[in-house]
């Protein structure tokens, strides 16, 4: 006699089924995320993007529960607006992890916590999809590890926005129930899952503007049929309604990007070898690695993934919708071709154009990410649906304990195949070890403060230390991190390393900049540290505000805070109008070499877009050389600084030539210049020059030359998309 099910018992086993893998998920999690998992309150995978993004979704939830209209209008690189849109605004991430921010003020923990929430909620929602087209919370759970436990997620963990790809599974799901039930609710949860996770980030609006209209041909397609008119009413009602946040949101992008816009330079795609090849640090397949295997190893698929996913293709169950394997190969497929980018490259060799070439000159929002590597993640989205598709033809081939030890097998080897040894973790000061100079400068006024000195560029994303740090204040400040540097960011962080001196404290004067943070063991050599505060301390320009004694932990020892002291700029410096260059001497008869392997005809071709580009890094090597066809009379050579590719020289040293003899050319160079040149990007990001001024002298060619020291590998390259020379500046 069959035994009776009632539905309340069988929808009760569905629901412990779901909440034993949300379970089984949030502890992998733990374990995928450490040693960061581990030590929430302080511990971060590095102290680059994971700092800096735990920064942004703090001003988050600040700003939405006090100016929320004004939300875009961060704290960081004043005196900017809008320059939260420099980077990624965070909002599903911050929202999820908001109530962490206002109950503990704790950012790195409230970051800690987006980590693993969107680990387990990409698992989760995933299990959700798989076990709705198969009817098996086995494969179900399968397809959940697949998709939130492999060598991307590996390799993005610092990065939460990047892991926050929980949304575009329930998508899917409420996509077929539509189709299948026709009803406006699910057309809604459609359109809203799909907002939010376009706005989980730039890249992902990008790719989920790519994804909806080719699962809405499949899903539809497989059904036999196309909307009907009360559903396309349906879904343009949703989709309008949803397109009203996003514009909200958008809207400070638009503006920025108009005032001085964003764009990236070509970077290669992923080597189509990468997603094959295992990297020799894995656990399970890392004795297989080749030799020089190209990539940043985010791609590998895995061999057990790979399997269990063609399994899927060819013997998904009979019972499972056509849909379901059709999209999971078109998604897998879209992802794998756009990701290898301009050109496909087999273990570094050029095979064909590359498929990214029409989505980068056709959609032109593409041309503002910074490579087509991401497109990636593309892949173990479609993949997870094929594994769960062939899991679950697998294990319903399979009764007792054969099932069980494939299950077992499974959910083992899924995960682990992509698993390596994590490195380890780095600290930020939070709770009680902040230095007390942050609650100081949280309770005495809202001005605009600079954190000093700057780490070096060797370790400039530890910017992002201060910028973290400043969330116990979010007062405004200068220099930070991000993804799109604002104009002025990097060369005022490089016209601040002498400081204190006259042309620093006259700079950050004209910004509004008059605090300043002073932190004096970040000067390493104790010998410069003991001129540096002597110099402090005799600076007529600087009164002394506060002194603070305490001392952050040994394990915070990488940052060097500790014993910080407050100045303030009082006075005003007067500051002379530099001459404006005029009388251009005419580039056509020039003669022009360079090193690097850019063309230096393209610093003279008229085209700002164009440049000649040489490093990272700048070494002492590095020239560009002008033999002009007969001799000038030459005052002034200008540098475009075309935004956002006009990276500057460092240590510039100009040389003029005189028949046969080079000579070194002395150049204005002090607050008055730097300012000029400061107020040009602020003001023309897009037209601004870096100008050399000198006394006027006759020359048959000059040579733009890099000094000081060789070797620092993060100095940035040096781009120069125009030069002019002139004769005169009066």
């Amino acid at each position: 006699m069959q035994a009776y099910n009632p539905p309340g018992m069988e929808r009760e086993k569905r629901l412990r089924a779901a909440a034993a893998a949300a379970l089984a998920y949030l502890a992998i999690a733990v374990l995928w995320a450490a040693p960061s998992s581990l030590s929430p309150t302080d511990a971060v995978p590095d102290l680059g993007d994971p700092v800096h993004l735990s920064y942004v979704m703090a001003w988050d939830a600040h700003q939405l529960v006090r100016a929320p209209w004004a939300l875009f209008d961060s704290n960081s690189f004043h005196p900017y607006p809008r320059s939260l849109t420099f980077g990624d605004h965070l909002l599903p991430e911050a929202i999820l992890v908001a109530p962490i921010n206002w109950a503990t003020g704790n950012a790195v923990l409230a970051s800690n916590v987006g980590v693993l929430l969107a680990l387990t909620l990409s698992a989760f929602t995933m299990f959700l999809l798989v076990r709705r087209v198969t009817g098996s919370s086995a494969a179900a759970f399968l397809a959940g590890l697949a998709y939130a436990f492999n060598s991307f997620t590996r390799h993005e963990l610092p990065r939460v926005h990047v892991l926050n790809v929980q949304w575009w599974p329930l998508a899917l799901l409420f996509l077929d129930r539509y189709v299948r039930d026709g009803r406006r609710r699910d057309a809604s949860w459609l359109a809203l899952l799909l907002l939010v996770q376009g706005l989980s980030g730039t890249y992902y609006l990008v790719y989920t503007a790519l994804l909806a209209p080719v699962w809405f041909a499949i899903v539809y397609g497989s059904a036999g049929r196309w909307p009907r008119a009360a559903e396309w009413r349906a879904l343009g009602i949703a989709g309008a309604i949803a397109c009203v946040p996003l514009l909200v949101v958008m809207a400070p992008y638009l503006a920025q990007m108009r005032s001085m816009a964003f764009e990236k330079g070509l970077e290669p795609g992923v080597d189509l070898l990468s997603y094959l090849a295992p990297l020799s640090a894995l656990t399970l397949w890392g004795g297989l690695s080749p030799k020089g295997i190209p990539g940043t190893g985010s791609h590998f698929i895995g061999y057990v993934t790979l399997a269990t996913a063609v399994l899927g293709a060819v013997l998904a169950p009979r019972t499972a919708p056509v849909w379901a394997r059709r999209v999971a190969i078109a998604t897998a497929g879209l992802g794998l071709v756009l990701s290898l980018g301009w050109t496909v490259k087999w273990g570094g060799a050029d095979l064909v154009a590359g498929p990214y070439r029409l989505l980068y000159w056709g959609f032109p929002p593409a041309r503002g990410m910074a490579g087509p590597e991401r497109l990636g993640v593309l892949v173990p989205l479609g993949l997870a649906i094929l594994i769960g598709l062939g899991a679950a033809a697998l294990l319903a081939r399979l009764e007792g304990a054969g099932r069980a030890a494939l299950f077992v097998a499974l959910a083992v080897l899924l995960p682990l195949e992509h698993w390596r040894a994590p490195r380890e973790a780095s600290y930020v000061p939070t709770g009680a070890a902040v230095p007390a100079v942050y609650a100081w400068a949280a309770a005495e006024s809202r001005a605009p403060i600079v954190d000093l000195p700057l780490y070096p560029d060797v370790a400039r994303k530890f910017y992002a230390v201060y910028l973290n740090l400043s969330t116990h204040h979010f007062r405004p400040i200068p220099i930070g991190r991000t993804s799109f540097y604002p104009p002025i960011h990097d060369l005022l962080a490089w016209y601040l390393r002498d400081f204190p001196d006259d042309t620093s404290l006259t700079l950050l004067e004209r910004l509004g900049v008059r605090e300043i943070v002073v932190h004096p063991r970040a000067w390493e050599d104790e010998a410069e540290r003991t001129q540096r505060l002597a110099a402090l301390a005799s600076e007529p320009r600087l009164a002394l505000l506060k002194e603070f004694t305490d001392v952050p932990a040994a394990r915070y020892d990488a940052l060097n805070l500790g014993r910080e002291s407050v100045y303030r700029i009082v006075g005003e410096a007067a500051l002379a109008t530099p001459c404006v260059p005029r009388d251009e001497v005419p580039r056509t008869g020039w003669r022009v070499s360079a090193t690097g392997t850019g063309d230096p005809e393209l610093a003279r071709d008229g085209d700002r877009r164009t440049a000649w580009r040489i490093g990272p890094p700048q070494r002492p090597t590095d020239a560009f050389d002008v033999a002009l066809p007969r001799s000038e009379t030459l005052s002034a050579v200008a540098l475009d600084l075309y935004y956002p590719y006009g990276e500057f020289p460092r240590n510039l040293k100009l040389f003029a030539r005189d028949g046969e003899r080079w000579e070194r050319v002395d150049y204005a160079d002090g607050p008055a210049e730097r300012w000029a040149t400061l107020q040009a990007l602020l003001e023309r990001p897009r037209e601004a020059s870096l100008v050399l001024r000198f006394q006027p002298r006759v020359a048959n060619g000059l040579r733009l030359a890099i000094g000081g020291r060789e070797g620092d590998a993060a100095w940035p390259p040096w781009s120069l998309p125009e030069l002019h020379l002139y004769r005169a500046c009066p």
